[in-house]
């Protein structure tokens, strides 16, 4: 897809345009990893007006991990971003492309405060990676004690 063709279906990018060619965005883009770098930037502004225009909020990149916005949100520590994320309806059992949830990612990304936050809206703790690890077992594997503490 064409930057402009992003950009002409949510208005908020046209102004967003020349930002986006000076940060090595082509003309050609994969419109995830756009909105994937207004999240790194932490700017829900931009985040809430796509979102709000009708960017599908669990979709995924279309290369690599296959990662969702809210695993983003996660990996690049944007804690605003992920809370409307999550009031929004994100889901907080995607599973990506390596069978990551974003639980997973939080232990990962040693980010407990994530975790306890996905624990206690009901992730689903029990899903296994394509590795047939569960996020308990993750969280033993690589030493994130923090995580023991909430997890089943």
């Amino acid at each position: 897809m064409t930057l402009y063709a992003f950009a002409s279906q949510y208005p908020v990018l046209q102004k967003k345009e020349e930002l986006l060619l000076n940060s090595g965005f082509d003309r050609e883009i994969d419109p995830f990893k756009v909105v994937a770098y207004f999240i790194k930037k932490g700017d829900l502004e931009i985040i809430r007006e796509l979102i709000e225009s009708g960017y599908d909020i669990n979709s995924a990149e279309s290369g690599d991990f296959g990662s969702s916005l809210l695993h983003n949100a996660i990996r690049y520590d944007q804690m605003e971003i992920f809370h409307y994320l999550l009031d929004q309806g994100a889901d907080i059992d995607f599973v990506d492309a390596v069978g990551w949830t974003p639980l997973m990612e939080a232990i990962i990304d040693a980010k407990p405060a994530y975790g306890k936050i996905l624990v206690d809206k009901g992730c689903n703790q029990n899903i296994a990676n394509k590795r047939g690890v569960t996020a308990k077992q993750m969280a033993q594997m690589f030493g994130q004690h923090e995580f023991l503490i909430f997890l089943d």
